[in-house]
């Protein structure tokens, strides 16, 4: 045996045993790739259910800030309506006690004016 044929086995060995260990990576892989492609289908089929929920409590949502507005809105317009009602309370209750107050004011005023002139002529 010489040398070249020696070479030739040993380089016909080298390359069953790289063609072994490809094939043995490759199927390695390929069970990898069959687990990832199961992760996926678990994790898309219940991404959906999850989305379709977020979805429904974002419409929930967003149907109760509506209703929070409108009230909101009313609550705005009863202060509105308050204010109003206030001032003319106000106005119908402070118009009648500063007549009452004047009249009260020019009553005791006379009767002092009128007792002063009295006592003026008694006092001779």
């Amino acid at each position: 045996m010489t040398a070249g044929d020696f070479m030739d086995i040993a380089i016909g060995i080298f390359f069953l045993l790289v063609g072994i260990g490809l094939g043995w990576a490759f199927y390695r892989l390929a069970t990898v790739f069959a687990q990832l492609t199961t992760t996926i289908h678990d994790v898309s089929e219940e991404t959906v259910p999850i989305l379709t929920r977020l979805q429904t409590t974002v419409d929930e949502v967003n149907s109760e800030l509506g209703k929070i507005e409108e009230i909101t809105g009313n609550v705005v317009g009863l202060t509105g309506t308050i204010e109003h009602t206030t001032a003319a309370v106000g106005s119908a209750v402070s118009t009648p006690i500063k007549k009452v107050g004047a009249l009260s004011a020019g009553i005791s005023e006379s009767v002092s004016t009128f007792l002063k002139g009295r006592r003026k002529e008694a006092q001779p």
